[in-house]
């Protein structure tokens, strides 16, 4: 065995707290508690971490695909022949058209600039995640709103319907931009293109009056606040694209492989436009989360390291005081390598009691962390996630378990290496010298 059975009991009667030894105690609790909340806390930060690009890669992907492809500067012709062949390829869920563009949104005295984005009417109704909150499942229609808290407060919001969607010029909006235009489903919204048009009174901006038959919730603010969702043939004409659309969204079964069909779409779609993944739209986005991902993970693993070296103090003291013990040991037969395992088992018994607390707190934090978010905010009235700062409405967390395991091994690693340098000197302490101090 590694450890014999004799050597683990002196080991563990060695951390015990005698009254002359309270002090080395104190400071091996205090090592235990920094390991425990260092490990705690890197769960922690690393399952909201990848929570948060989950989420927004989950989101992202089910609103507007997982790839796209986009026309040139004079859009895209998307016929019924393309469509057919996209829909067709092993892996393609769907495939939907839609006209894009940025425009100035007036509403009274309030202006706005949005991303006008248009869409088929039936293509919208099956979007989920932007149709749910209107018309979808009694159950995922009150998940989807509860996201944006709308029914709470002494008005609840009249989310409209998507009955009259597509009729005349009708628009669905964010439920966040409603919020700042001060804009109910009935109301007038006047949407100003940057793209001209030649009248008797000269040039003057594409413009037209839309009425708001509904308002969406995503459950994301970049969304919600940026987006108005208009009839394709309406925002067509207000972009002045004629028949032609700036994108075709494609949405793929989550078990394909995501570049095979990604290839297959690009030898469909030929020179008519080029290609592009949800990763490739939102790059400056994804490699800002990976820095910080890194970032953080450094600095934390930073605290676990100080908290394991703390450990040495502790057994540094506790050979001193137990000189005495060990020459004794030496003279009965123990040897070198017996004193070496004794003191790295009382740094390990350190690192790995802190090591376990760590991880049940972490894991048990993480999994209940937007019950806590919402407990700290209204019992102390903190903005603890800023969903305007984080486009998400409430706070996400994964728990990776190979990174659980891998933060654990890491933190008993450090006990381990900061246990070395004193067991090494009890070690190589002389009984004879031993004897001789006491």
């Amino acid at each position: 065995m590694a450890f014999a059975a004799v050597e683990r009991l002196i080991a563990f009667r060695y951390l015990r707290a005698q009254r002359e030894e309270g002090f080395i105690s104190v400071i091996a609790g205090f090592s235990l508690a920094g390991i425990a909340l260092g490990v705690g806390t890197l769960i922690v930060v690393m399952a909201v971490m990848n929570g948060f690009r989950i989420e927004m890669l989950r989101q992202m992907s089910a609103i507007s695909g997982q790839l796209g492809v986009q026309g040139n500067r004079g859009g895209l012709d998307a016929t019924p022949d393309l469509l057919a062949r996209l829909r067709a390829i092993p892996g393609v869920v769907s495939a939907t058209p839609s006209a894009e563009g940025q425009i100035i949104a007036v509403a009274g005295d309030k202006v706005r600039g949005v991303l006008l984005r248009g869409m088929r009417p039936d293509d919208f109704k099956a979007r989920l995640p932007l149709a749910a909150a209107i018309d979808g499942p009694p159950a995922v229609r009150d998940r989807y709103r509860a996201l944006c808290h709308g029914d709470s407060g002494d008005k609840p919001v009249d989310w409209g319907s998507l009955k009259g969607f597509g009729d005349q010029f009708t628009v669905v909006v964010g439920r966040r931009f409603a919020e700042l235009m001060g804009l109910k489903v009935g109301d007038r919204l006047q949407l100003v293109s940057p793209v001209s048009v030649a009248t008797p009174l000269g040039v003057m901006p594409r413009s037209g009056s839309a009425r708001v038959s509904a308002i969406f919730c995503a459950g994301m603010y970049d969304y919600d606040a940026n987006f108005v969702y208009a009839p394709l043939v309406d925002a067509q004409r207000l972009l002045d694209l004629g028949n032609k659309v700036t994108t075709i969204e494609i949405f793929v079964d989550e078990t394909a492989s995501l570049s095979k069909v990604r290839n297959e779409v690009m030898q469909a779609v030929g020179s008519q436009g080029w290609v592009f993944d949800w990763f490739q739209a939102n790059v400056g986005f994804f490699s800002a989360i990976e820095a910080q991902t890194n970032v953080m993970f450094l600095v934390l693993t930073m605290i676990v390291l100080v908290a394991a070296f703390n450990i040495v103090s502790s057994l540094v003291m506790l050979v001193r005081t137990k000189t005495a013990d060990i020459a004794i040991l030496r003279t009965m037969g123990a040897t070198r390598g017996a004193i070496l395992r004794l003191f790295l088992i009382d740094g390990l018994m350190i690192g790995g009691l802190g090591t376990a607390i760590g991880v049940i707190l972490g894991l048990a934090f993480a999994a209940n962390i937007e019950a806590i978010r919402q407990w700290l905010q209204h019992t102390f009235g903190l903005v603890l996630f800023d969903e305007t700062l984080y486009l998400l409405a409430e706070m996400p967390s994964h728990i990776d378990w190979q990174e659980v395991v891998g933060i654990a091994l890491m933190a008993i690693f450090f006990a381990l290496g900061a246990s070395l340098y004193p067991a090494a000197r009890a070690a190589r302490l002389d009984p004879v010298e031993g004897l001789h101090r006491e």
